[in-house]
Parts: C-alpha cells; sequence; structure tokens
C-alpha cells in the first residue's frame, strides 16, 4: 500500500476514530482521550531515545517514557483530584510530578563512577528535554480537555484545528507546492503548503466558533487569531521536528502509525499547538 493512500485511510479513518473517542467517551474526564494522548507522549519520548542513541548520546528510554507519559498523566491526575479548580488542580500536579521526577533523575548523577562522568551532560540534558518535549507539551492537551465546562467541545476544537492544519498543508502542498527547498530541515516543504495549513485552520476555526460557540464564541477577530496562531504553531512544530531527525540523520522517528512514520511523527504539530490553543483560549475569555 502507497504511502498517500495510507495517509488518506489515517485521514478518513484515524482521524473520525479519535474524535468520536471524545464525543463518545467522555466519562471520567475524558479518560479514553487521555489514554490515547499518553500513549502518543510515551511512544514520542521511547523514539527521542533512538534518535538521542544516533547521535551517541547515552539516553535511558524507560526514565525518557516515563517522564513523557508521565507528566501528563499527572495533570489527568490533578483534573480528577482538583475538582471545581480542576484546571489549577492540573497545572500544580504537573509542577510537582515533571519537579520531582527531574529531582529523583538528576540525583543520581551526583554518584557516577569516574568513568561516566563525561555522560552527566548529555544524559542530563536528553532527561530534561524528554520532560519537555514531549512531556510537558502533551500535558497541555489534557489540560485542554479538563476545561472544566465545555471539555469535549473545546477538545474537539483543538482536535480539529491540529489536524486540519497538518492535513491541509500536506494536501495543499503535494497538489500545487512548486516553490520547495525553502526550509532547509524539510527541502520538501513549500510555500503552498504552509499558506493551504494556515488558511485552513482560520477556516476551520470559523467553522468550530459556529458548530461550537460554547467553546470558542466571541468577536470574529478572537476566533482569527486563535485560527491563526494554531495554524502556525502546527507548522513550527512540523519543522521542529524534521531538524531533530534531520540531526539525528533518519527519515522517520518509527514506524508505529501507517502513513506518517512514528508516534512523534503525527504528534508534532500538536504539541506545539497545545500551549498555544490552551493559552489563547484564557486570555481570549473561551475558558471560563
Amino acid at each position: 500500500m502507497s504511502n498517500v493512500l495510507q495517509r488518506l485511510l489515517l485521514f478518513f479513518l484515524g482521524i473520525p476514530a479519535v474524535l468520536a473517542v471524545i464525543v463518545l467517551l467522555p466519562q471520567f474526564d475524558h479518560f479514553a482521550a487521555v489514554a490515547i494522548i499518553l500513549v502518543f507522549t510515551g511512544g514520542s519520548a521511547l523514539e527521542l531515545s533512538r534518535l538521542f542513541k544516533s547521535r551517541d548520546i547515552p539516553a535511558n528510554p524507560v526514565y525518557l517514557m516515563m517522564l513523557g507519559a508521565g507528566i501528563p498523566a499527572s495533570a489527568y491526575v490533578g483534573v480528577l483530584l482538583g475538582g471545581d479548580a480542576a484546571l489549577a488542580g492540573a497545572c500544580l500536579s504537573i509542577v510537582l510530578a515533571s519537579g520531582s521526577a527531574l529531582v529523583v533523575l538528576f540525583t543520581r548523577f551526583a554518584f557516577v563512577d569516574a568513568a561516566d562522568i563525561r555522560y552527566v551532560l548529555p544524559r542530563a540534558n536528553a532527561l530534561a528535554f524528554s520532560a519537555a518535549y514531549p512531556g510537558l507539551l502533551g500535558a497541555f492537551i489534557v489540560l485542554i480537555a479538563s476545561e472544566p465546562r465545555h471539555s469535549t467541545e473545546s477538545l474537539l476544537t483543538f482536535c480539529i484545528l491540529a489536524f486540519s492544519n497538518d492535513s491541509l498543508a500536506w494536501l495543499v502542498g503535494m497538489t500545487l507546492g512548486r516553490r520547495r527547498g525553502i526550509i532547509a530541515v524539510s527541502p520538501n516543504k513549500s510555500v503552498a503548503g504552509f499558506v493551504g495549513g494556515i488558511c485552513g485552520t482560520v477556516g476551520m476555526a470559523f467553522a468550530c466558533a459556529a458548530l461550537f460557540p460554547q467553546a470558542i464564541g466571541g468577536a470574529w477577530w478572537a476566533t482569527f487569531l486563535l485560527g491563526l496562531a494554531v495554524g502556525a504553531a502546527g507548522i513550527f512544530g512540523d519543522l521542529f521536528e524534521s531538524a531533530l531527525k534531520r540531526s539525528a540523520g533518519i527519515k522517520d522517528s518509527g514506524s508505529a502509525v501507517p502513513g506518517r512514520g512514528g508516534f512523534l511523527d503525527t504528534f508534532d504539530s500538536l504539541l506545539f499547538a497545545a500551549p498555544v490553543f490552551f493559552g489563547l483560549s484564557l486570555i481570549l475569555g473561551f475558558f471560563r
């Protein structure tokens, strides 16, 4: 099966399945959706260990997975325990979990053998990087799912914007893209793809405002700003991950997702888009 066909199947089957999970299984603060998030953040962290290894940076894949999945999981625990203050509880849980985990993991470097001292800096950097990416960035998706009044609509809106940005950028770039090679880390990306992705996200933001006014209602300029910012962030996330792979000398982060590559290849744009969506939703008053 060709890569294009696999990607189309993922778009027409995989994405609707994720949206169906959000709509049909909202129980326990979207436990099913959070479980999917944890699989992807943990899998992304595992794939990062492969990237580090390609650059001769020792990184324990178990520790990386613990950070990648554990920090978003701590946000979910904070949601469950937070009650009416779910967002505050989730944010506090993220801080406590990430800080405690890094202190524990970093402390072991104080007792390394003399022969391993030269590995302390790259190993510590690998742990800190995995805690932030995908751990901390992935936790923002859990925060979106914990929006206290309209969590289902908010999570649906975020997913629709993020998925439409990625899919439309690929589709427009593949069909209309002529000017390529403008970005060194991803030479196959085109200007048409960037424009198509951002314009598509802005358009879907207005569509979501009509479908879910309780989650993204307000002035037209606020909706426009949200779509523009999320679209740009998604593209930057994709380019950042391309830079990581090019630095590591590999084409795909993995092979777990047909048509996409690895977990990180699939999740990269969402990781950058989530904190932007969450932060702007707070600032613009979409989350109350």
